[in-house]
């Protein structure tokens, strides 16, 4: 069991009754950032929602645990569904999740959610109940993004908070293992959050062709091929692109992180000639760390 699934077990546990399900999840949010451990290394990410920062993949989690017993869903609420070990996310967890049980757990929601607008007014962009902030909308340009060592909540967090309204997914195979990046679900996702989804696999590189790279001159090899034959025959395409760019701020998604080592690199700069816009490679500043 994944220890931010201990979390949501513990957190039903400390509170000792079911609790509501946006309650749990500015419970998570504020463990996330108003705590030494801030839930472990691997915990919740979150995006501005209906009513607040909520997190997709935290919804995901809970259900996986419903489908096992280990947490009951009722109606809106959560509850523990079997019994549970003591220090059931460890000890260091267990004192912060204590702490926000004990602060807030007498709170009622309308309260909690107001405590959470007002500290951290950025995620009330999307809010259904009152936005205390305007909405990013990028400059012009072309932006590209990987989502790879990222949750889809952080991952499209980035997206909002950059100003982006419509993802391009240049990915010619739009699967993947991490949940809420196969085709469907990462549209999905896009939509509740008001970002136009787009998938050009005609634009992408085949997966068995990325297989084995282990260093940069392996990758350009692979990209130099890619711009001979895909950047000069996909005419229609990028032309596709180049008006997708220019209607509304857009990024070109694909997998890896360093732009370096990705085809859409090279994409974002055929586009850049045909359209004179700048192109603005997202995370990189996290990649050079």
């Amino acid at each position: 069991m994944f220890t931010r699934q201990k979390v949501l077990l513990a957190f039903l546990q400390a509170a000792n009754r079911p609790v509501g399900r946006m309650e749990l999840t500015k419970w998570s949010f504020l463990l996330r950032n108003e705590t030494t451990s801030a839930g472990g290394s691997a915990f919740f990410d979150f995006v501005p929602y209906h009513y607040g920062p909520f997190s997709f993949s935290l919804y995901q989690e809970a259900g996986k645990l419903d489908d096992i017993g280990l947490l009951r869903s009722d109606g809106d609420h959560w509850a523990i569904g079997s019994t549970s070990s003591p220090n059931l996310a460890g000890a260091a967890l267990n004192r912060d999740i204590a702490t926000i049980v004990r602060k807030f757990s007498s709170w009622k929601i309308d309260s909690l959610i107001d405590y959470v607008y007002e500290r951290y007014p950025a995620f009330t962009v999307h809010s259904k109940r009152k936005r205390l902030t305007e909405k990013t909308v990028a400059k012009p340009g072309i932006y590209t993004c990987g989502y790879e060592g990222q949750s889809v909540d952080a991952f499209l967090n980035e997206l909002v908070a950059s100003g982006i309204q419509r993802l391009i997914d240049v990915r010619m195979n739009p699967v993947a293992r991490r949940y809420g990046f196969h085709k469907s679900t990462l549209g999905k996702l896009c939509e509740k959050l008001e970002i136009e989804y787009v998938h050009m696999p005609e634009l992408g590189i085949a997966s068995e062709l990325r297989q084995g790279l282990s260093n940069q001159a392996a990758y350009d090899t692979l990209f130099e091929k890619y711009r001979d034959r895909t950047l000069k025959q996909e005419h229609e395409a990028i032309g596709h692109v180049c008006e997708l760019v220019q209607s509304k701020p857009s990024v070109l998604v694909c997998m890896e992180h360093e732009a370096c080592r990705c085809h859409r690199s090279h994409l974002a700069d055929a586009v850049s000639l045909k359209t004179g816009l700048a192109v603005n490679h997202l995370r990189q500043e996290d990649a050079a760390v």
